[in-house]
């Protein structure tokens, strides 16, 4: 049985330990139900953007080829008319082949580079074993498994290196030789698949990689707005692409797109735009605006916009969603449910301290989401926001000068 001293020592020592639990409860019980938010005010970049469906239509002509295919041009790759791109397989053997052949040929070029360490010295060596380890670890937490083959021969590459700078091998013509054996083994086995060739000079694309657009740009030219809006709602002229693939005989292509009407005046006395297609080709292209079309019964507009890239990633596409950016403007942006207007000023308020500020600002550009102020504020200005403070956007019963709890 615990003595009196036991006892008290014991509820001595519980309540030591609950005070900095209840400590952080009630902080976070009045962060959680704080009458007020803020957010920091940053420098950022905002752009008058406009999403819109509709096709990318390229020059390109289809690659003809059937049955178990093997490709041997990457996606986006420039061939010449007659290059092969691809072969046909008797069966799955003569196809593992193949991808055993890739494999030994990467292999023997990795064991030939690997003898080559001049101008490295350890500590660079060393550095890049470590990043190509992070980066193949990197890949393997995020799921990029596409790309693991990759980092994992680079740190294959520097730890081959380090060997041949330390002296641990001379070289590595005896795994040479084993692999070049294998790979005669391998081409044997191999023997010689059908060839499919590019058929015109272009860009390839494979026909597992995306669908086949049968619409000309001259049939597109014909449609009104309505037309086109119906048209590619229901992916008219839309297709699997047939056959092995395609080649795009240039590297200029159009992008024709619906809009509102009241959208398309965003492309008054505009000519250069910039065009993406978010979750499939993110890469922001220059591009220009050919033709607007709009129709104010019908309350849509048909543009044309021209771009001359060319990537893998745009070439395979055939109907998508752009997004169009207009004019860009730089500046400080704010959460618009911070805005108030206050004696016909607009303005939001600054938490300084324990209290709120009211700040007047001047619009540049905003969006449903955001606004963008200018840069500089300086408190006595049309425009008082600074980079850094704490704008309020959510708050009840603000006004300048009242104490937040």
């Amino acid at each position: 049985m615990r003595s009196p001293k036991q006892k008290i020592a014991t509820v001595l020592v519980a309540v030591l330990l609950a005070a900095p639990a209840l400590y952080l409860g009630i902080q976070a019980f009045a962060i959680v139900n704080r009458p007020y938010r803020t957010e920091t005010a940053i420098e950022y970049d905002m752009s008058d953007s406009l999403l819109a469906d509709g096709y990318l239509v390229f020059d390109q002509v289809q690659v003809e080829g059937a049955g178990n295919l093997g490709y041997l041009v990457e996606n986006g790759e420039r061939v010449s008319a007659g290059t092969q791109v691809a072969e046909v397989y008797t069966d799955e053997a003569q196809a593992r082949s193949r991808q055993q052949l890739e494999e030994l040929n990467v292999q023997i070029d990795l064991l030939e580079k690997s003898e080559n360490t001049g101008g490295t010295d350890v500590d660079m060596l060393l550095r890049e074993q470590t990043n190509a380890l992070y980066d193949l670890l990197d890949q393997i937490d995020s799921q990029q498994y596409s790309q693991i083959t990759e980092s994992a021969n680079e740190y294959l590459l520097a730890a081959n290196k380090m060997q041949i700078m330390t002296g641990q091998v001379n070289n590595f013509s005896a795994a040479r030789a084993a692999l070049e054996e294998q790979k005669a083994q391998a081409e044997a086995q191999l023997g010689q698949p059908a060839a499919i060739n590019a058929p015109a000079g272009g860009y390839f694309i494979s026909a597992d990689s995306g669908d086949f657009l049968s619409y000309t740009a001259e049939q597109l030219d014909q449609m009104d707005p309505a037309a086109l809006q119906a048209a590619i709602q229901q992916s008219e002229g839309v297709a699997p692409m047939a056959g092995a693939g395609k080649v795009v005989t240039s590297y200029t292509w159009r992008f024709y797109g619906v809009c509102t009407a009241q959208e398309s005046e965003k492309f008054a006395n505009v000519t250069e735009v910039n065009i993406s297609f978010p979750g499939e080709a993110e890469k922001v292209l220059p591009a220009t605006v050919e033709s607007v079309e709009v129709n104010e019964e019908q309350g849509l507009a048909k543009f044309v916009i021209r771009c001359e890239y060319v990537g893998a990633d745009v070439l395979s596409l055939s109907k998508a969603q752009a997004q169009i950016d207009f004019q860009s403007y730089e500046g400080i942006r704010i959460d618009a449910r911070a805005l108030h207007i206050v004696d016909g000023e607009k303005g939001v308020y600054v938490k300084y301290g324990n209290l709120a500020r009211w700040r007047k600002i001047n619009i540049i550009y905003q969006n449903d989401e955001y606004l963008l102020i200018e840069k500089g504020g300086k408190v006595g200005t049309d425009n008082e926001v600074r980079l850094f403070d704490e704008v309020i956007v959510e708050g009840t019963d603000l006004r300048d000068g009242k104490i937040l709890s």
